[in-house]
């Protein structure tokens, strides 16, 4: 156990560090497996969209492919076991090979700030970055969850937002306790 010790952030002000260093380890392996599968980020990004119709045509001025609005959430008439509706589009599913890649690498980035915020939480930019990361995090979840309807908020989906909400909350109670400041 003290080999263990050793490696471990210093806990003598809190258990701050302890829930940084821990939630940058599990983040890592939540990274590498947006590398491997979908599977995973399909369960959290599990909504369904059809193509909007209601997007122009495509001109000199404005692509329909090239905007954010090109999908909208599955219709209630779309069966999401048996398929479209007769005379429906078909969905289209979200979570693509690029974009596992891109959330697994932001996650990386964000782990490794936060493991080394977990050594370094008394100098205050070190601070303020790792919260920054939770932040994003939360901001990310909300605004994936009730603006563009992406985010299931189920069982296994409730952990993430369950530990950004955590992790911005304790870290905004506790800046001055942790830097001085």
């Amino acid at each position: 156990m003290d080999a263990i010790a050793a490696y471990l952030p210093a806990g003598d002000k809190g258990y701050l560090p302890y829930y940084m260093f821990t939630l940058s380890l599990i983040a890592v392996g939540n990274s590498l497996q947006n590398y491997m599968t979908l599977h995973f980020s399909r369960r959290f990004y599990n909504g369904r969209f059809v193509p909007n119709k209601a997007l122009p045509p495509k001109t000199a001025a404005f692509d329909p492919e090239d905007s954010t609005a090109k999908l909208l959430p599955v219709a209630a008439d779309y069966d999401t076991t048996a398929g479209p509706a007769k005379g429906k589009a078909a969905s289209v599913d979200q979570v693509t090979p690029l974009a596992a890649r891109l959330f697994g690498t932001y996650t990386l980035i964000s782990a490794i700030v936060r493991l080394y915020a977990s050594y370094h939480l008394h100098l205050e930019p070190v601070y303020m970055m790792a919260m920054s990361t939770y932040l994003v995090a939360l901001g990310h979840f909300f605004t994936e969850y009730f603006f563009y309807k992406t985010y299931y908020m189920g069982g296994p989906q409730l952990m993430p937002f369950f530990f950004a909400t955590t992790g911005t909350v304790w870290m905004v109670m506790q800046k001055s306790y942790y830097t001085g400041a």
